[in-house]
């Protein structure tokens, strides 16, 4: 998603605490122009937040050294604590690799899989902080609640899709396409015109406070813990 309306800002106060790096490893790395999955030498890092959770990195060999791959990990690590604190909590891993593909998430493995080519891009039109939440929803979110009958009622119930991709592949991308909006309406809602404010309510008022239980004012979107010392636990 790319537009005008920044969602989630890169200003935004990241949970983000640390980042460690475990040497290399063979990992399954999933990607869009290949079949092979398991992939020898990967780097492997884990990103660390202040509440507590924590999310590992696998940073494709084609990144040829240490200091490359923490550079493409890094990018990640803001973005990362800008998400809801019980998504960092689900979210498994994140592989990364060169290239300039778009980003792509798998459910069952609560993973998501990103481009070092496209998230320059996405970081150019301030859009990664976006990228990052709706392949998050897919990785933490789309199982079970996508095809849940309380998430298929609301979007029954409600008058339209709130993005055009969204309509199209209803029962693949209305979640983590309504969810960022969501989250904007209850967590910013100054960043939000309104007419958009509006047109959120009149379109998809079922889906909104179904989002609710999860990004509404009153959820801990952030859970801080004291007393983090260093990146070994």
């Amino acid at each position: 998603m790319s537009n005008d309306i920044e969602f989630i800002s890169s200003e935004d106060e990241s949970a983000f605490y640390c980042l460690q790096y475990f040497g290399a490893d063979t990992r399954e790395m999933p990607d869009k122009r290949k079949d092979r999955l398991l992939v020898d030498d990967v780097h492997i890092f884990e990103a660390w937040f202040l509440d507590g959770t924590a999310i590992q990195l696998w940073v494709h060999p084609d990144f040829l050294n240490t200091f490359a791959a923490t550079l493409a990990a890094q990018k990640l690590t803001g973005p990362l604590g800008h998400l809801p604190w019980f998504m960092r909590e689900r979210l498994d891993h994140v592989v990364v690799h060169k290239g300039d593909e778009t980003a792509f998430a798998e459910d069952r493995g609560r993973f998501f899989v990103v481009y070092d080519g496209n998230m320059d891009k996405r970081i150019s039109t301030h859009d990664l902080e976006e990228t990052v939440f709706h392949e998050s929803v897919h990785a933490t979110m789309d199982v079970p609640i996508a095809h849940s009958a309380e998430w298929r009622k609301a979007q029954a119930a409600d008058k339209g899709f709130v993005t055009t991709y969204g309509a199209s592949f209803p029962e693949r991308e209305d979640l983590a396409e309504t969810a960022l909006f969501a989250f904007a309406y209850f967590q910013h809602p100054d960043r939000l015109p309104d007419q958009l404010r509006s047109d959120l309510e009149t379109l998809a008022p079922n889906r909104l406070a179904f989002l609710e239980q999860f990004f509404g004012p009153t959820q801990p979107i952030k859970r801080n813990l004291d007393g983090l010392e260093d990146c070994t636990h």
